[in-house]
Protein backbone atom coordinates (compact mmCIF):
# COMPACT_ATOMS: atom_id res chain seq x y z
CA UNK A 1 0.00 0.00 0.00
CA UNK A 2 1.34 3.29 -0.54
CA UNK A 3 1.60 5.64 1.81
CA UNK A 4 1.65 9.74 1.31
CA UNK A 5 4.20 11.94 0.82
CA UNK A 6 4.40 13.42 3.88
CA UNK A 7 3.90 10.30 5.76
CA UNK A 8 6.67 8.77 3.92
CA UNK A 9 8.91 11.97 4.15
CA UNK A 10 8.68 12.13 7.78
CA UNK A 11 10.10 8.33 7.77
CA UNK A 12 12.57 9.07 5.55
CA UNK A 13 13.38 12.24 7.80
CA UNK A 14 13.65 10.02 10.96
CA UNK A 15 16.07 7.60 8.89
CA UNK A 16 13.45 5.08 8.51
CA UNK A 17 12.04 2.70 6.11
CA UNK A 18 8.67 0.73 5.47
CA UNK A 19 10.03 -1.93 6.50
CA UNK A 20 10.84 -0.63 10.26
CA UNK A 21 9.14 -2.25 13.33
CA UNK A 22 7.10 0.05 14.99
CA UNK A 23 8.28 0.24 18.05
CA UNK A 24 5.22 0.24 20.68
CA UNK A 25 5.61 3.56 22.44
CA UNK A 26 1.95 3.34 23.42
CA UNK A 27 -1.32 1.88 22.93
CA UNK A 28 -3.11 5.26 22.33
CA UNK A 29 -0.48 6.10 19.41
CA UNK A 30 -1.18 2.60 18.04
CA UNK A 31 -4.90 3.55 17.89
CA UNK A 32 -4.50 6.96 16.78
CA UNK A 33 -2.74 5.53 13.78
CA UNK A 34 -5.53 3.78 12.70
CA UNK A 35 -7.86 6.59 12.40
CA UNK A 36 -4.93 8.28 10.58
CA UNK A 37 -5.09 5.18 7.74
CA UNK A 38 -8.26 5.86 7.19
CA UNK A 39 -8.15 9.54 6.73
CA UNK A 40 -5.05 8.34 3.94
CA UNK A 41 -7.33 5.51 2.21
CA UNK A 42 -10.13 7.45 1.91
CA UNK A 43 -7.99 10.16 -0.02
CA UNK A 44 -6.66 7.37 -2.10
CA UNK A 45 -9.76 5.77 -2.58
CA UNK A 46 -11.25 9.09 -3.56
CA UNK A 47 -8.27 9.84 -6.05
CA UNK A 48 -8.47 6.64 -8.67
CA UNK A 49 -11.05 6.68 -10.76
CA UNK A 50 -13.14 3.74 -11.59
CA UNK A 51 -12.48 1.67 -14.53
CA UNK A 52 -13.67 -1.78 -13.77
CA UNK A 53 -16.11 -3.66 -11.22
CA UNK A 54 -12.51 -4.77 -9.60
CA UNK A 55 -11.85 -1.07 -8.91
CA UNK A 56 -15.07 -0.61 -7.38
CA UNK A 57 -14.28 -3.76 -5.37
CA UNK A 58 -11.45 -2.41 -4.21
CA UNK A 59 -12.57 0.29 -3.10
CA UNK A 60 -15.33 -1.25 -1.28
CA UNK A 61 -12.77 -3.60 0.65
CA UNK A 62 -10.59 -0.91 1.82
CA UNK A 63 -13.19 1.56 3.05
CA UNK A 64 -15.59 -1.04 3.85
CA UNK A 65 -13.29 -2.75 6.55
CA UNK A 66 -12.76 0.11 9.08
CA UNK A 67 -15.20 -0.96 11.55
CA UNK A 68 -16.93 1.05 14.60
CA UNK A 69 -14.83 0.08 17.41
CA UNK A 70 -11.56 0.76 15.99
CA UNK A 71 -12.39 4.11 14.18
CA UNK A 72 -13.55 5.20 17.84
CA UNK A 73 -10.81 3.82 19.33
CA UNK A 74 -8.82 5.42 16.73
CA UNK A 75 -10.44 8.78 16.59
CA UNK A 76 -10.45 9.37 20.51
CA UNK A 77 -6.77 8.11 20.78
CA UNK A 78 -6.15 10.53 18.18
CA UNK A 79 -7.76 13.28 19.77
CA UNK A 80 -6.05 12.35 22.82
CA UNK A 81 -2.72 13.09 21.42
CA UNK A 82 -3.38 16.36 20.18
CA UNK A 83 -5.07 17.50 23.96
CA UNK A 84 -1.86 15.89 25.60
CA UNK A 85 0.18 18.55 23.24
CA UNK A 86 -1.32 21.27 25.48
CA UNK A 87 1.37 22.27 27.77
CA UNK A 88 -1.01 23.83 30.73
CA UNK A 89 -2.84 20.80 30.64
CA UNK A 90 0.28 18.60 30.61
CA UNK A 91 2.07 20.41 32.90
CA UNK A 92 -1.03 20.13 35.47
CA UNK A 93 -0.68 16.49 34.97
CA UNK A 94 2.16 15.94 35.78
CA UNK A 95 2.12 17.98 39.36
CA UNK A 96 -1.09 16.32 40.30
CA UNK A 97 1.48 12.95 39.61
CA UNK A 98 3.76 13.93 41.66
CA UNK A 99 1.57 15.01 44.61
CA UNK A 100 -0.82 12.08 45.04
CA UNK A 101 1.57 9.52 42.98
CA UNK A 102 0.95 7.46 39.65
CA UNK A 103 -1.25 4.58 40.59
CA UNK A 104 -4.02 6.84 42.23
CA UNK A 105 -3.92 9.37 39.57
CA UNK A 106 -3.91 7.06 37.14
CA UNK A 107 -6.73 5.12 38.32
CA UNK A 108 -8.79 8.19 38.56
CA UNK A 109 -8.04 9.11 35.00
CA UNK A 110 -8.55 5.83 33.80
CA UNK A 111 -12.43 6.36 35.40
CA UNK A 112 -13.44 8.72 31.86
CA UNK A 113 -15.35 11.06 34.35
CA UNK A 114 -15.03 14.45 34.24
CA UNK A 115 -11.88 15.06 36.54
CA UNK A 116 -8.77 15.40 34.24
CA UNK A 117 -10.96 17.78 32.22
CA UNK A 118 -11.53 19.77 35.41
CA UNK A 119 -8.14 19.96 35.74
CA UNK A 120 -6.05 23.61 34.67
CA UNK A 121 -6.11 23.45 31.40
CA UNK A 122 -8.71 20.51 30.29
CA UNK A 123 -11.10 22.53 28.12
CA UNK A 124 -8.67 24.27 26.17
CA UNK A 125 -6.65 20.83 25.47
CA UNK A 126 -10.07 19.30 24.25
CA UNK A 127 -10.74 22.37 22.32
CA UNK A 128 -7.42 21.76 20.65
CA UNK A 129 -8.29 18.34 19.73
CA UNK A 130 -12.29 19.28 18.66
CA UNK A 131 -10.43 21.89 16.16
CA UNK A 132 -8.09 19.54 14.34
CA UNK A 133 -10.87 17.32 13.88
CA UNK A 134 -12.94 20.37 12.78
CA UNK A 135 -10.25 20.90 10.23
CA UNK A 136 -9.97 17.06 9.27
CA UNK A 137 -13.22 16.70 8.10
CA UNK A 138 -13.93 18.91 5.09
CA UNK A 139 -11.39 16.57 3.42
CA UNK A 140 -13.56 13.21 4.40
CA UNK A 141 -16.80 14.98 3.29
CA UNK A 142 -14.96 15.72 -0.18
CA UNK A 143 -13.79 12.25 -0.40
CA UNK A 144 -17.34 11.49 -0.01
CA UNK A 145 -18.71 13.98 -2.98
CA UNK A 146 -16.02 12.79 -5.30
CA UNK A 147 -16.52 9.25 -4.86
CA UNK A 148 -20.51 10.29 -5.76
CA UNK A 149 -19.89 11.93 -8.30
CA UNK A 150 -17.76 9.33 -10.24
CA UNK A 151 -21.26 7.32 -9.39
CA UNK A 152 -23.06 9.29 -11.46
CA UNK A 153 -20.36 9.98 -14.04
CA UNK A 154 -20.52 5.65 -13.91
CA UNK A 155 -24.32 5.57 -15.83
CA UNK A 156 -22.84 6.59 -19.14
CA UNK A 157 -20.51 2.85 -18.94
CA UNK A 158 -22.00 -0.41 -20.01
CA UNK A 159 -19.98 -2.17 -17.38
CA UNK A 160 -20.92 0.09 -14.85
CA UNK A 161 -24.80 -0.86 -15.69
CA UNK A 162 -24.44 -4.69 -15.45
CA UNK A 163 -26.83 -6.31 -12.93
CA UNK A 164 -25.50 -7.24 -9.25
CA UNK A 165 -26.80 -10.81 -8.74
CA UNK A 166 -24.77 -11.24 -5.74
CA UNK A 167 -25.29 -8.60 -3.53
CA UNK A 168 -26.58 -10.89 -0.35
CA UNK A 169 -22.60 -12.55 -0.88
CA UNK A 170 -20.93 -9.05 -1.09
CA UNK A 171 -22.73 -7.78 2.12
CA UNK A 172 -21.47 -11.05 4.03
CA UNK A 173 -17.64 -10.75 2.79
CA UNK A 174 -18.13 -6.64 4.09
CA UNK A 175 -19.37 -7.93 7.76
CA UNK A 176 -16.19 -10.60 7.71
CA UNK A 177 -13.41 -7.84 6.77
CA UNK A 178 -15.54 -5.07 9.25
CA UNK A 179 -15.57 -7.62 11.93
CA UNK A 180 -11.57 -8.62 11.43
CA UNK A 181 -11.09 -4.65 10.95
CA UNK A 182 -8.28 -2.82 9.07
CA UNK A 183 -4.61 -2.45 10.49
CA UNK A 184 -2.96 0.56 10.58
CA UNK A 185 -0.39 1.86 7.70
CA UNK A 186 3.03 0.53 9.19
CA UNK A 187 4.80 3.80 7.77
CA UNK A 188 2.07 6.08 10.04
CA UNK A 189 2.29 3.46 12.51
CA UNK A 190 5.79 3.40 13.39
CA UNK A 191 6.00 7.76 12.72
CA UNK A 192 3.11 7.81 15.73
CA UNK A 193 5.04 4.89 17.85
CA UNK A 194 8.76 5.95 17.54
CA UNK A 195 10.04 7.21 20.81
CA UNK A 196 10.37 11.20 20.30
CA UNK A 197 9.42 10.45 16.70
CA UNK A 198 9.94 15.00 16.03
CA UNK A 199 12.45 15.85 18.37
CA UNK A 200 13.98 19.38 18.25
CA UNK A 201 17.03 18.02 16.26
CA UNK A 202 14.65 16.37 13.71
CA UNK A 203 11.54 18.69 13.51
CA UNK A 204 13.07 20.95 10.80
CA UNK A 205 14.44 18.66 8.35
CA UNK A 206 11.20 16.64 8.32
CA UNK A 207 9.25 19.99 7.88
CA UNK A 208 11.16 20.62 4.73
CA UNK A 209 11.33 16.76 3.42
CA UNK A 210 7.10 17.14 3.70
CA UNK A 211 7.11 20.60 1.95
CA UNK A 212 9.09 19.46 -1.08
CA UNK A 213 7.25 15.84 -1.55
CA UNK A 214 5.48 15.93 -5.10
CA UNK A 215 1.87 14.86 -3.74
CA UNK A 216 1.96 16.87 -0.79
CA UNK A 217 -0.92 18.25 -1.91
CA UNK A 218 -3.12 15.04 -1.75
CA UNK A 219 -1.30 13.93 1.77
CA UNK A 220 -2.83 13.10 4.67
CA UNK A 221 -0.47 15.79 7.08
CA UNK A 222 0.56 14.66 10.40
CA UNK A 223 -1.25 16.82 12.83
CA UNK A 224 0.48 20.10 13.04
CA UNK A 225 1.12 19.51 16.94
CA UNK A 226 3.59 17.64 15.52
CA UNK A 227 5.45 19.59 14.19
CA UNK A 228 4.94 23.33 14.97
CA UNK A 229 2.29 22.76 18.03
CA UNK A 230 -1.53 23.54 18.20
CA UNK A 231 -2.22 27.00 17.23
CA UNK A 232 -5.99 27.56 16.18
CA UNK A 233 -8.70 28.15 17.95
CA UNK A 234 -10.47 25.84 20.44
CA UNK A 235 -14.29 24.23 19.73
CA UNK A 236 -16.27 22.94 22.37
CA UNK A 237 -18.66 19.85 22.49
CA UNK A 238 -22.09 19.80 22.82
CA UNK A 239 -23.84 20.50 25.81
CA UNK A 240 -25.16 16.45 25.50
CA UNK A 241 -21.72 15.46 24.47
CA UNK A 242 -19.59 15.86 27.57
CA UNK A 243 -19.19 12.19 27.92
CA UNK A 244 -16.60 12.44 25.04
CA UNK A 245 -14.33 15.58 25.95
CA UNK A 246 -14.15 13.69 29.35
CA UNK A 247 -12.61 10.69 27.91
CA UNK A 248 -10.18 12.97 25.77
CA UNK A 249 -9.32 14.67 28.33
CA UNK A 250 -8.81 11.51 30.94
CA UNK A 251 -7.06 9.73 27.66
CA UNK A 252 -4.58 12.66 27.44
CA UNK A 253 -4.06 12.70 30.93
CA UNK A 254 -3.17 9.10 30.89
CA UNK A 255 -0.82 9.76 27.51
CA UNK A 256 0.86 12.16 29.05
CA UNK A 257 1.92 10.09 32.16
CA UNK A 258 2.18 6.89 30.16
CA UNK A 259 -0.67 4.99 29.02
CA UNK A 260 1.51 1.65 28.14
CA UNK A 261 1.56 1.07 31.80
CA UNK A 262 -2.78 0.96 32.08
CA UNK A 263 -4.26 -2.41 31.47
CA UNK A 264 -5.67 -2.89 28.30
CA UNK A 265 -9.65 -3.57 30.01
CA UNK A 266 -9.65 -0.27 31.79
CA UNK A 267 -7.85 1.75 28.42
CA UNK A 268 -10.29 -0.04 26.15
CA UNK A 269 -13.49 1.46 27.86
CA UNK A 270 -12.05 4.93 28.11
CA UNK A 271 -11.69 4.64 24.44
CA UNK A 272 -15.30 3.68 23.29
CA UNK A 273 -17.01 5.97 23.70
CA UNK A 274 -20.50 5.05 23.29
CA UNK A 275 -22.08 7.29 21.53
CA UNK A 276 -19.79 7.66 18.87
CA UNK A 277 -19.31 4.01 18.66
CA UNK A 278 -23.22 3.84 18.35
CA UNK A 279 -23.33 6.15 15.56
CA UNK A 280 -20.35 4.49 13.55
CA UNK A 281 -21.89 0.90 14.17
CA UNK A 282 -25.09 1.88 12.27
CA UNK A 283 -23.02 3.09 9.43
CA UNK A 284 -21.37 -0.47 9.30
CA UNK A 285 -24.40 -1.83 9.00
CA UNK A 286 -26.32 0.66 6.90
CA UNK A 287 -23.25 -0.40 4.62
CA UNK A 288 -23.80 -3.93 4.29
CA UNK A 289 -27.58 -3.57 3.84
CA UNK A 290 -26.63 -1.00 0.87
CA UNK A 291 -24.48 -3.14 -0.85
CA UNK A 292 -26.82 -6.11 0.32
CA UNK A 293 -29.67 -4.06 -2.02
CA UNK A 294 -27.80 -2.82 -5.15
CA UNK A 295 -28.88 -3.86 -8.49
CA UNK A 296 -25.95 -2.49 -10.97
CA UNK A 297 -22.40 -1.73 -10.34
CA UNK A 298 -22.84 2.31 -10.13
CA UNK A 299 -24.85 2.00 -8.02
CA UNK A 300 -22.29 0.38 -5.08
CA UNK A 301 -19.96 3.55 -5.33
CA UNK A 302 -23.11 5.48 -3.49
CA UNK A 303 -22.73 3.15 -0.47
CA UNK A 304 -19.30 3.83 -0.45
CA UNK A 305 -19.14 6.95 -0.63
CA UNK A 306 -22.32 8.07 1.59
CA UNK A 307 -21.93 5.04 4.47
CA UNK A 308 -18.25 5.11 5.05
CA UNK A 309 -17.06 8.41 4.30
CA UNK A 310 -19.52 11.22 4.40
CA UNK A 311 -22.34 9.93 7.30
CA UNK A 312 -18.99 8.84 9.51
CA UNK A 313 -17.73 12.28 9.57
CA UNK A 314 -21.42 13.12 10.57
CA UNK A 315 -20.89 10.52 13.56
CA UNK A 316 -18.00 12.86 14.22
CA UNK A 317 -19.22 16.29 13.53
CA UNK A 318 -22.11 15.95 15.68
CA UNK A 319 -19.76 15.67 18.74
CA UNK A 320 -18.91 19.59 18.39
CA UNK A 321 -21.86 20.83 15.49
Amino acid sequence: MKTSGVIAALVCGLGLTGGATAQAADPISENAAVYMTYQSDSTKVADKPFKSAGDIDSALDTMGAYNADQLTRGWMAYSAMIASQDREFASTVRDIESYYGREAVMKSFAAGNSYARSLKGGDDAVGSAIAVTDGDLPKIYSNGALIKEQAYSLQGHGWAKSRIRNGGTRAQSVDVLQRAGKPADNLILTALTQSAPLSAETKTGVINAAASAEDVTGAIRLPSFMTQGFTGGKKAVKADKQMVANQIASLAAMRVIGADEVDDVRLQKVMLEPSVRGCIKKENLNLQQCVAAVGTQFELPFCISEHTMTYVADCLSDVYK
